[in-house]
């Protein structure tokens, strides 16, 4: 066997298990932050999630080959650790034993607590990265006319593919507004078109808005 083979062999599974654990912590940055995907991947937080995830598949498919028989296929076992090594995750390993298990506690460790930590504390740093550019956007578009906004918001409820009744929830969340002042009407409805558009939808209507409405200053 030639040593690139031999090479292959050897850290082909893990590129394999790298790769599972990759794809899966993406669906869930993708899953979080559907609404403004292109940034949140961007960020470092993002890169540091996923090369924990990663990281920690390849440990435990490390882990995993110091069990399993030699005779076992170590690329099925690469899979198996790359699509199940978020099982391990929710097992408690207990550090110290009690001397009297009639009257102690072990003293443990929660894996998945401790994942679960890391996880929500990702997402809440890249949910604070995002929002700086957010709430820019939102000062911006809540300083335009109302009637423009319930413009968008119901352009935007009738163009989705997937939502078809996104023009009815629309129109009660417009008629709900109406007893708020301008102020909040305005920001509610640009939080609303943010929310159900996204990051780069909104943004682009925005620019398109406030271009039309200094053209409509000039024509005066």
């Amino acid at each position: 066997m030639s040593s690139q083979s031999l090479d292959w062999a050897v850290f082909g599974p893990y590129l394999l298990v790298f790769t599972l654990a990759v794809a899966w912590a993406l669906a869930e940055i993708l899953q979080t932050f559907r609404g403004d995907v292109g940034r949140a991947l961007r960020t470092g937080w993002t890169a540091l999630f996923v090369l924990v995830n990663a990281a920690f598949a390849m440990l435990v498919y490390a882990l995993v080959q110091l069990v399993v028989p030699q005779t076992s296929d170590p690329w099925l076992v690469a899979f198996a650790a790359g699509i199940g090594w978020q099982a391990l995750i929710r097992t408690r390993i207990n550090l110290i034993q009690p001397l009297n298990a009639e009257t102690g506690e072990a003293v443990s460790l929660s894996l998945s607590d401790l994942y679960g930590r890391f996880q929500q504390f990702c997402r809440e740093q890249i949910d604070q990265t995002l929002a700086v550019e957010r709430i820019r956007l939102l000062d911006d578009a809540s300083k335009l006319p109302i009637p423009d906004l319930e413009h968008q918001l119901r352009l935007l409820a009738h163009a989705s593919i997937l939502r078809s009744s996104e023009d009815e929830r629309a129109e009660k969340y417009i008629e709900k507004l109406q007893k708020y002042p301008d102020e909040q009407r305005a920001l509610s409805l640009a939080s609303f078109l943010l929310r159900i558009g996204g990051y780069e939808l909104f943004n682009k209507r925005l620019k398109e808005m406030k271009k039309k409405e200094k053209e409509e200053k000039s024509d005066r």
